[in-house]
């Protein structure tokens, strides 16, 4: 089994079945849908709702996360009727997209939640190239200090980069996790031999997981994000692990 759990559909933006059939094409069984909030006319819009009705459309399919933005006024109320009313199974966060610092106090009501409802919080890390975007809000190491801070909550690194302290992060803190959303991949295409390294450099192989960023517009990124960790020299286990067995433990659905 594949789960790809980190991708997009927006609306406007290309057909949902495009994207089912280019999963079928790269034996990928299910795939998480990730919202952003607010939109915008270059990345589209994707509300809650929106995935929360695409999961419920395609339950053998797609499952979904949520996204709120936390330093606004009844963020966690939201985030609760995301899960509540959509069966929404996780929390998106943006910072350089939504204009917020991690270490901001105002973030720490929407991780408590999360750590009530046991939610696992996917923080986006690294490149975003929308000239909105703010760039010092990308750096992943603000999460050790929430990882200290908040030791019952689950963060997972968006767009893990072995050649940072993400992988030194993930060994650091039981609850952080990485996944290999395109910046592990391409680093793979460019250095074969990263793989076994970056598992020992993590300490361990519960908590890396495969995602992509595709989304219906950009299908490609199911097979350039699979193909190098498919190749990778390490064992038929590790690689279960990173493409399902680690998500499914963490979402609880094995």
């Amino acid at each position: 089994m594949i789960i790809d759990s980190h991708t997009h559909i927006r609306e406007g933006k290309g057909q949902v079945k495009d994207f089912l059939k280019a999963m079928d094409a790269n034996n990928i069984d299910m795939a998480i849908v990730h919202p952003i909030v607010p939109g915008s006319e270059d990345l589209g819009y994707s509300d809650n709702a929106f995935v929360g009705k695409l999961v419920k459309e395609y339950p053998d399919r797609l499952m979904g996360y949520a996204c709120v933005v936390p330093t606004e006024e009844g963020a966690c109320d939201e985030l609760r009727r995301a899960v509540e009313e959509w069966g929404l199974r996780g929390l998106k966060l943006h910072p350089p997209l939504q204009n917020f610092s991690l270490l901001d106090p105002r973030v720490g009501p929407v991780i408590e939640t999360c750590a009530e409802l046991d939610l696992p919080i996917l923080i986006h890390t690294g490149p975003i190239y929308s000239r909105t975007a703010r760039l010092e809000y990308s750096d992943s190491t603000p999460i050790d200090s929430l990882a200290i801070r908040y030791p019952n909550a689950k963060f997972i690194i968006a767009h893990g980069n072995p050649f940072t302290l993400d992988p030194i992060m993930v060994a650091k803190h039981p609850n952080v996790y990485m996944d290999t959303t395109i910046v592990f991949s391409q680093w793979l295409n460019l250095f074969p031999q990263l793989g076994p390294a970056i598992y020992e450099f993590m300490r361990s192989d519960d908590r890396i997981m495969f995602g992509t960023d595709a989304n219906p517009l950009r299908t490609h990124r199911f097979a350039e994000n699979l193909e190098p960790l498919l190749k990778m020299d390490v064992s038929a286990e590790r690689k279960e692990k990173l493409l399902c067995g680690n998500i499914k433990k963490l979402l609880k659905l094995a």
